[in-house]
């Protein structure tokens, strides 16, 4: 079952991910997503990524994944900064994503890494 949330990828790899199958997502507009947020999440991923402490949220390039339910539409969306767009295979495995129906977005301001 394909899955919607967030994730960190650092520039080593290193990956943390937070989601919800597909049928366990909220709805948000024409989009189904995860209900958490990056900043209510950091201190989960530093806990899991000790070398992250002392870094804030927005430091480590960080995206997410949404589901556009439109009819015509219907793909995943993932949202990231282009510098971890190399892992996006990574990022389909982690989610369970169908690789015919993902699109990746490097355009959101709200994803540029602020390091």
């Amino acid at each position: 079952m394909p899955e919607v949330g967030l994730f960190w990828i650092d520039d080593s790899g290193t990956m943390f991910a937070s989601s919800v199958s597909l049928k366990d997502a909220v709805d948000y507009g024409e989009c189904r997503t995860f209900e958490g947020s990056h900043y209510e999440l950091w201190s989960s991923a530093v806990c899991a990524n000790p070398k992250w402490r002392g870094l804030e949220y927005e430091e480590i390039p960080r995206g997410r994944v949404v589901y556009f339910k439109d009819a015509r539409q219907q793909q995943f969306v993932v949202y990231l900064p282009p510098k971890i767009l190399k892992h996006r295979n990574m990022i389909i495995a982690t989610f369970h994503l169908p690789r015919r129906r993902v699109r990746f977005d490097t355009g959101d301001e709200h994803y540029r890494c602020q390091k």
